[in-house]
């Protein structure tokens, strides 16, 4: 839930449906100001955002992984979750050193907390941010076909397995829209 709700935050600091009372918002049209002349808000939601979200696909035994759990409660749509791990796959490991270096446990140098900036050195916010979207698609799709399954509400059923298929064929690259990053309720 936190991510979810650290997901809502970001997301409409980025559209302008919230504006911080304290700090202020970097937008992708403002020049790149010097070092510490501002700490805006949103980086700080993203770095926060970021490390959430690898605690949720963290591949440690020890860690919670998301997609393990999918597997062991939904065996059946392995193809789906493959799909979405698939997407995730490229930057887990960077997005774990950014995770620890820069966005939970911090770095105590700047040779130290680089390492962690790799990941925008590989990977794009659009490729990381798109990820997330597909990964929140597929839990709510998987949370909805359960509650549906349950009810024994074969509409629902329906609508959930088209929302399960689309986020599969979107984590594949098809071009197909996947459902939007609404929570199920």
């Amino acid at each position: 839930m936190h991510f979810m709700n650290l997901w809502t935050i970001y997301k409409d600091m980025l559209t302008g449906h919230y504006t911080p009372s304290l700090g202020e918002i970097l937008r992708a049209s403002d020049p790149v100001p010097a070092a510490y002349e501002m700490r805006p808000v949103n980086i700080t939601m993203m770095f926060v955002l970021y490390s959430y979200f690898y605690s949720l696909v963290e591949d440690s035994e020890e860690g919670l992984n998301g997609f393990r759990v999918w597997r062991e409660v939904w065996p059946s749509e392995g193809t789906a979750i493959s799909a979405v791990e698939d997407r995730v796959a490229p930057f887990r490991g960077r997005l774990r050193l950014f995770r620890n270096r820069m966005g939970f446990h911090g770095s105590r140098t700047r040779e130290h907390e680089s390492a962690g900036f790799e990941l925008f050195n590989k990977h794009s916010g659009d490729e990381i941010l798109e990820a997330m979207k597909l990964f929140k698609a597929l839990g709510a799709g998987l949370f909805g076909m359960d509650k549906a399954q349950l009810e024994k509400d074969q509409q629902e059923q329906e609508r959930f397995r088209k929302w399960i298929d689309e986020v599969a064929s979107g984590a594949q690259g098809v071009a197909h829209a996947h459902p939007d990053d609404r929570v199920i309720g």
